[in-house]
């Protein structure tokens, strides 16, 4: 099943649409979904973020596919950095709902309506503030907990080192 979604930045989906069979191309459902036709019919100031298989829109930005300038490439980098959130709400729901890990042993005719379901059940977890989980690995339990601050002080080391591996790959 291909399954196209939208979220927002809370990390609540705010489309779905789970009736369109794997070998349909993303562009097509795309076009038929609800909110391609709302946006398109409708003058509204609202942008979404795609990926490069989708076509650009006044109202669905995608990054270039072939940055030329120093500014396309860093409208790029800022695309992917913000895209990131489909992705964290995808790996959210996967790990609260393993099933969609997996093939869904069910009728053709009811996976729409679980994974659907699946959809709903995040949202509502969200919305009530059940924490996250991810699922445990095996080198997770020899890790240390890091505290907030500890957390953060390695976010900005790594932050830093970052920049500079920016500046030497400037220089060359």
């Amino acid at each position: 099943m291909n399954v196209q979604v939208t979220c927002d930045n809370s990390e609540m989906f705010t489309s779905v649409d789970a009736s369109w069979p794997g070998s349909v191309h993303d562009t097509r459902i795309w076009r038929n979904s609800d909110v391609y036709l709302i946006l398109r019919e409708n003058q509204c100031n609202t942008l979404i973020l795609g990926d490069e298989e989708y076509g650009i829109a006044q109202w669905l930005m995608t990054p270039f596919q072939n940055p030329e300038t120093p500014d396309e490439r860093a409208y790029n980098r800022l695309h992917s950095k913000e895209r990131v959130i489909i992705e964290w709400c995808f790996g959210q729901l996967k790990r609260r709902f393993p099933i969609l890990q997996n093939k869904i042993r069910l009728a053709q005719t009811k996976v729409p309506s679980v994974i659907i379901a699946c959809f709903v059940l995040h949202n509502i977890a969200k919305h009530i503030g059940d924490e996250d989980f991810e699922a445990p690995s095996d080198d997770d339990n020899n890790l240390p907990v890091l505290g907030e601050e500890e957390a953060a002080n390695v976010r900005v080391r790594g932050t830093n080192r970052r920049r500079e591996i920016v500046n030497v790959i400037r220089q060359l």
